[in-house]
């Protein structure tokens, strides 16, 4: 990272990382869900703070069980304190680990245990890329995701974990198993931390930050290992993918209703869910229908939804079933839930909470890829998507996702290794943008959109510039306190702003920061927040500090183009409009001269 010259490159310290976003991990893929046994989702904490296991909990008591509706209930626990006694490990079959020279110093933190309670079977992409990271280093390519929601608690019901199969009984596969989590739970767990890992089961053993090693009391994982995930994890939100530490960790979505799921999780929440009594959901009776299952209520759902009454949750119907609910001001379960039943009946139904209807999302959380970041685009096809798609790799944005744009998107995807990755093991079949890749394009179109979150001001420090934790126990001139370290993000900051970065939030900071939200017609208030991420990126790629969005040149190519061709018409029309003056001028006087 630095601070003046010449723009920031993709891959070349936090801006290149925010900009090619998962570049790093080299490798990405879709693989085909799962259908192996039940397992994981420990720590389910009931009204007593006890654990499924009885081992006291290390986090504040969850809300009492709704049993039957969130599915609180798990399949294994922890088992009491146990230790890890991995293989001989043979460099001549394990390779070392992955590798990034640019993280940060500061270490992301993890927040408290949050178990699933959103029914959300859809892989998040922090968990595909780790997957594909890990599968391609180690060349064990298999790797298993999401799964439907039942009545048990899972991560994999919310696109948070993932099992990668490696067999306890194979000298090679337990070789690098053992590797891998000697990786990532060394040090403290600063990998898993970097990563956003919750905890992972592997050969009757779970680890977890807060607990270390204990017995696994559920299925014993000895053929392969399973992952979950924080939701900062999960979103890609750390510092493995962003170069800037996770300081205020996403909480997930609030339960608050009673025998119903929690609204789908797309924007982090950092407050703590409301503690007074929750609405209970009306009773329709017709019974509750999950995303693959099917129902006599989805049928008059469907039909109010203009769609095919095959009684099926499926897909479809559950993309038009969220659009839905956000239009009734229902909680969007993409569940076919008792709320749902309640308003197509056309009943009055008190206003619920806003913890009952999920984070709002703020505009400068929105970007024109927003409405796509949970859609798979497929070549062939034709709309709005297509359009945002075709702008923002430089392709003309006709709509149709031809030949054409698949070519500009193969050419951008080869620019980041992850993508380039994902369409080899596609193959020769068309082209399609799945959610990572809408992800990594909307952070390679708008690179801060992944510390938009992050709130800075004068007194804020990074690790790096206070090893010894001396400025953050000072107070200014003011007598302001120094504030918890930033992870990295305030020399992120400064490169962007173009002052020295040296990662401490001091008065030339404050004044560059002044000046910007002057020039962008927002409050000067020297605080940094998402309005003012938005103004700095923009300032940014305009003065060369960041590098521009990969369809920039050729949306500039194309403006010039246009722009000559537009030039050359009028001035075949100025040239065709004086020759046609003077050709009446020679008439005029042809006519003169034969008078006379």
């Amino acid at each position: 990272m630095r601070a003046g010259g010449g723009p920031v490159r993709r891959g070349s310290g936090a801006v290149g990382r925010l900009a090619a976003a998962a570049a790093l991990a080299g490798i990405l893929a879709v693989t085909p869900g799962l259908s192996a046994s039940a397992d994981d989702a420990p720590g389910a904490v009931d009204s007593a703070g006890q654990d499924q296991a009885g081992i006291p909990a290390t986090t504040a008591p969850a809300p009492t069980p709704t049993l039957g509706g969130a599915g609180y209930g798990t399949n294994g626990g922890f088992g009491g304190a146990a230790t890890f006694a991995p293989v001989p490990i043979d460099p001549s079959l394990v390779p070392d680990p992955p590798v990034n020279k640019d993280l940060p110093e500061q270490v992301d933190e993890k927040g408290p245990f949050e178990q699933q309670v959103s029914c959300d079977p859809e892989d998040r992409p922090g968990v595909t890329a780790f997957a594909l990271l890990v599968s391609e280093h180690y060349d064990r390519p298999t790797f298993f995701g999401s799964r439907p929601c039942i009545d048990y608690a899972s991560f994999h019901h919310d696109g948070r974990a993932l099992d990668w199969p490696l067999n306890v009984w194979d000298h090679s596969d337990v070789q690098i198993a053992d590797a891998v989590i000697l990786w990532l739970t060394g040090n403290d767990g600063e990998m898993a931390n970097r990563f956003g890992i919750e905890y992972l089961i592997w050969n009757g053993l779970i680890w977890s930050q807060e607990r270390g090693w204990q017995y696994y009391t559920g299925n014993p994982h000895t053929d392969h290992i399973h992952f979950s995930f924080t939701w900062d994890g999960a979103e890609m939100r750390t510092s493995w993918w962003t170069g800037v530490a996770v300081t205020q960790p996403d909480l997930g979505p609030c339960d608050v209703i009673p025998w119903q799921y929690a609204p789908l999780h797309t924007v982090p929440r950092v407050d703590p869910c409301p503690v007074e009594d929750a609405p209970a959901a009306p009773s329709t009776g017709i019974g509750r229908v999950r995303p693959g299952e099917s129902g006599a209520g989805v049928s008059m759902l469907q039909k109010l939804l203009d769609l095919p009454e095959t009684g099926v949750l499926d897909g479809t119907t559950r993309a038009a079933l969220l659009d839905w609910q956000s239009e009734h001001h229902v909680p969007m379960t993409g569940v076919a839930d008792d709320f749902t039943y309640a308003v197509a009946l056309g009943w009055d139904l008190a206003p619920l909470p806003d913890a009952a209807l999920g984070v709002a999302r703020k505009a400068w959380q929105t970007s024109e890829f927003t409405p796509y970041l949970r859609t798979t685009l497929t070549e062939g096809e034709q709309g709005k998507a297509v359009k945002v798609l075709q702008t923002a790799i430089g392709a003309e944005p006709d709509g149709s996702f031809g030949p054409r744009t698949a070519k500009a998107l193969a050419r951008w995807e080869k620019s980041v290794p992850v993508l380039a990755e994902q369409a080899q093991r596609r193959g020769d079949g068309p082209a399609v943008v799945t959610p990572l890749t809408w992800l990594l394009l909307e952070r390679a179109v708008h690179p801060t959109m992944a510390v938009r979150d992050v709130q800075l001001e004068r007194g804020s420090l990074d690790l790096s510039a206070d090893p010894e934790g001396v400025l953050a126990a000072e107070t200014d001139a003011e007598g302001r306190a120094g504030s918890p370290y930033a992870g990295g993000a305030v020399r992120l900051l400064q490169q962007l702003l173009g002052v020295d970065a040296d990662g401490s939030f001091g008065p030339q900071t404050e004044k560059a920061v002044e000046k910007l939200q002057k020039s962008a017609d927002l409050e000067p208030t020297g605080v940094v927040d998402g309005p003012t991420w938005v103004a700095l990126e923009k300032v940014a790629q305009q003065e060369g500090r960041l590098e521009e969005a990969p369809g920039a040149a050729a949306a500039r190519e194309a403006r010039v183009k246009a722009e000559k061709v537009k030039a050359e018409k009028k001035a075949a029309k100025e040239k065709k409009a004086k020759e046609a003056a003077a050709e009446k001028a020679r008439e005029r006087a042809a006519a003169v001269a034969g008078i006379d």
